[in-house]
């Protein structure tokens, strides 16, 4: 799959990467499962259009757009700060009434 194709495309990224969750999951959650990755490698975490949370090692990440990362976390991350990151998207991508 060409690179610049996974740019527009972040659901179609997910091919080899893991699904950590969802945004209208729990987050606090999701950041813990997230920082355990990172005793692996740093990971690169993204979202897509169904608000599903994606995260694959940097080096074997594809090339997502700015409007879908939540970040590149390293071995010094704290889960609070990728939770925060998460909540940053969940209010940017998933409108108030499908979160009750």
């Amino acid at each position: 799959m060409h690179a610049s194709g996974l740019h527009s495309s972040p659901h179609r990224a997910a091919h080899s990467a893991k699904l950590a969750g969802s945004l209208r999951g729990d987050l606090a959650e999701i950041a813990l499962k997230l920082h355990d990755a990172l005793h692996r490698s740093d990971i690169k975490v993204w979202t897509n259009a169904h608000a599903d949370i994606y995260f694959e090692a940097v080096d074997r990440s594809p090339d997502v757009g700015a409007e879908w990362l939540a970040g590149i976390y390293g071995v010094g991350a704290a889960a609070d700060d990728i939770e925060a990151d998460l909540l940053v998207l969940r209010r940017e991508r998933v409108p108030a009434a499908m979160l009750d």
